[in-house]
């Protein structure tokens, strides 16, 4: 029988476990270093093995681990050749293989595998039927396995594990409440004042963290600098003469009578203006039509030319349409760099996008639990009831990984994962390295190494 578990006693004296609790995590945070000073050669080697056995199998009995689980022998790899001989090699953490035995036990090699999200977890999946060795179901969750074994959980239960808790019918009805009010107070706050969310959108930060937060904006900065300098680059290449220029080119281009659709790409309103400026050159038979080189523009809008009256008439109303043409072209570059830069969502926007979206009914709680019957609420993210969108399922849905997950994604390195099957060949038993050990523990050699110094009881 397995050693009853407490979890207020766990939390109360702050235990690491082999479980992906937040509560664990917590006391992994808040755990000093072990400290030693003041304390006999006994007493450090007593913390250190009920700090160690509290994460190394503390469901088993103290007795059975003394007696029977307990391998004196440490396996370590040994060097054959001399491919090392004169290199600095770092030290083989011999002492870390102290719980190397309990690794091989079908329980610890599930939790390791990441399918289940403690040990205590993968003994009651393993009693359940749901863990296969080999094909075979197994239902001793201290079965050895040996090198080349192949074991499988059932998917269910894996998602079950590693995903978000279920809410209860009564928690999802309370959630989704809460989001259909708060997504009416901001749509009203849209319609009210866009110009106040689109700055609320721009200043929010996505982030808590003050340092990533800050190395973001600094990329962003940059980005925008880089992009605002391309704009300009482009805007500058936009001028009196170039524009002429064009429009003389798009004129003749065209086939047939000259008309506002040959200088559609100016847009609806400015097609108008360039036909105007290509007529007035047209009826005077001007020489920048057979010549559009930079020395006729430049000599065309150089200030020191002679011109008639009705010339200097022509050459203002010319210039004053190209003037407004500019400043349209740089308009429509900025625009389009705007669009590019993804910093189009402007006021005007907002009001035209709440415009189509509606108000969600609020829900009447009251009735939906007397019912028991919800289809979900109509918001743009959530079509189903929050967290049960399959209430057949016994987790999550869709699926969502547990909280906190990739501080306790640990890979062994004794073991091939496939998480696509839920299946897992166990290679051999783990082994110490120089400066590595395949066994995974959060505390230092130097604790292992007094609770070895505890176990074999003739010191080292």
């Amino acid at each position: 029988m397995p050693r009853r578990w407490n979890k207020m006693s766990r939390m109360i004296r702050g235990k690491v476990e082999m479980s992906m609790s937040k509560l664990n995590l917590f006391n992994l945070y808040r755990k000093d270093p072990i400290d030693y000073v003041g304390k006999t050669m006994y007493q450090q080697k007593w913390t250190a093995k009920s700090e160690t056995r509290a994460y190394h199998g503390e469901h088993l009995k103290e007795k059975r681990f003394k007696k029977v689980l307990f391998d004196p022998e440490l396996k370590t790899y040994s060097q054959l050749d001399a491919s090392l001989k004169g290199e600095a090699v770092a030290p083989t953490p011999i002492t870390l293989q102290t719980y190397a035995a309990l690794e091989k036990r079908l329980e610890f090699a599930v939790f390791r595998s990441m399918f289940a999200s403690s040990v205590r977890q993968a003994r009651q999946f393993i009693l359940g039927g749901f863990v296969k060795v080999n094909g075979v179901k197994i239902r001793h969750p201290s079965f050895p396995l040996k090198s080349g074994d192949v074991f499988s959980v059932d998917p269910e239960k894996v998602l079950f594990a590693m995903g978000r808790a279920k809410p209860s019918f009564e928690k999802s009805v309370k959630i989704d409440d809460k989001q259909i009010r708060v997504w009416n107070k901001y749509l009203s706050l849209m319609k009210k004042d866009p110009e106040r969310v689109k700055q609320m959108k721009e200043t929010r930060p996505e982030n808590l963290d003050q340092l990533e937060v800050f190395k973001k904006q600094e990329i962003l900065n940059r980005r925008k600098s880089s992009s605002n300098r391309n704009m300009k680059a482009k805007q500058n290449l936009v001028s009196n003469k170039s524009i002429l220029k064009d429009i003389i080119q798009l004129g003749k281009a065209a086939s047939g009578e000259v008309s506002a659709e040959s200088f559609r790409k100016y847009g609806n309103f400015a097609d108008e203006k360039c036909l105007k400026i290509y007529n007035i050159l047209a009826q005077k038979k001007h020489s920048l039509l057979d010549n559009t080189s930079e020395e006729a523009l430049d000599k065309y809008f150089a200030k020191d030319v002679e011109r008639s009256e009705g010339e200097v008439k022509e050459f203002r109303l010319i210039k004053s349409i190209l003037k407004e043409l500019e400043h349209s072209e740089w308009e429509r570059i900025r625009k389009t760099h705007l669009g590019e830069s993804g910093e189009n969502v402007t006021p005007a926007v907002l009001e035209k996008t709440t415009k189509t979206t509606k108000f969600v009914p609020q829900l009447n709680k009251e009735e939906i639990l007397e019912k028991g019957e919800y289809s979900g609420p109509n918001l743009p993210w959530q079509k189903s009831p929050y967290g049960r969108e399959e209430p057949e399922r016994s987790f999550f849905t869709p699926w969502t990984p547990r909280a906190f997950l990739g501080s306790f994604a640990v890979l062994p390195s004794h073991i091939e994962i496939s998480f696509d099957t839920c299946h897992a060949v166990y290679l051999r038993d783990p082994i110490a390295r120089p400066g590595h050990s395949e066994v995974i523990s959060p505390f230092p050699e130097h604790v292992h190494e007094r609770a070895y110094m505890y176990y074999i009881k003739k010191g080292m």
